[in-house]
């Protein structure tokens, strides 16, 4: 067989390597969100009824690639290209997408003075998902039921699945996080939102509204930040789309990450 000549080989090198390469500067995989009307909570939390104005939200957690790239630094404990970042304070992750916003041109959505941050809800930057906007998106957006979800709810998931086919927690995780990616999405095409890490919210952690309420942001202030979605040490209890948990947003430990939003 005649061998192709060197210029042959480098052209088909050319044609192949952008359909298969998105690399660390590659713009991350967004979900569109279309909101809706939903009852958010459960028997342990105020069941109130939001609604949610169309949102974006990353198909993936944020991965210590993306996260390197963007702040050239890692200060995950597991570390691997793929596994999702951890180890990262609300603070780190607010200006994570500050970062992330500046690479691609768009107007920030945070304006951080030290520990004061207040976010510009015009702006078509990255930023963090409300708890509202996580709660609807891994419960599936309008593809998931509409009233609250019980014990067994983990994203993706009904009293019929198999949580091993959409999560890493205690029982398959062997004590780590895992590759982004790995299991069954959601309804909306979502991964991990059940599992591998827990991901920081907007929201200052309060008791949910008594009445109906419109886009919810959470209080205007606080002392601990929300996050949700339970890791790969949590029980199956723990990965309910409804189970809030809370704490500084200084903390860092080896079970905490997050994904990004956008506005609609």
């Amino acid at each position: 067989m005649k061998r192709l000549k060197s210029p042959y080989i480098l052209l088909l090198i050319c044609l192949v390597i952008p359909a298969y390469t998105a690399g660390p500067l590659g713009r991350p995989a967004m979900i569109s969100v279309r909101g809706g009307t939903f009852f958010m909570g459960s028997s342990e939390y105020r069941v109130h009824e939001t609604t949610v104005h169309p949102f974006l939200i990353s198909q993936n957690l944020v991965t210590q690639e993306l996260y390197t790239s963007v702040m050239n630094e890692n200060p995950s404990f597991f570390k691997g290209d793929n596994l999702p970042v951890d180890s990262v304070s609300w603070f780190d992750a607010v200006q994570f997408c500050n970062a992330l916003s500046a690479r691609f041109g768009l107007a920030p959505a945070y304006i951080i003075e030290g520990e004061n941050v207040r976010w510009n809800r015009e702006s078509k930057g990255y930023r963090l998902p409300t708890e509202t906007e996580w709660e609807f998106a891994a419960r599936g957006g309008r593809l998931g039921g509409p009233g609250p979800l019980e014990k067994v709810s983990f994203a993706g998931g009904n009293e019929e699945a198999n949580p091993q086919d959409y999560c890493w927690f205690s029982l398959n995780s062997r004590a780590t996080t895992r590759p982004v990616g790995e299991k069954l999405p959601n309804q909306l095409g979502i991964f991990d939102m059940s599992g591998n890490v827990w991901e920081w919210c907007w929201d200052w952690y309060s008791d949910y509204p008594a009445g109906p309420v419109n886009d919810y942001i959470g209080p205007a202030e606080g002392k601990q930040r929300i996050y949700r979605g339970g890791s790969y040490m949590n029980n199956l209890n723990q990965l309910r789309t409804t189970f809030r948990i809370w704490d500084a947003p200084f903390l860092k430990v080896r079970s905490l990450g997050f994904r990004i939003a956008q506005n609609g």
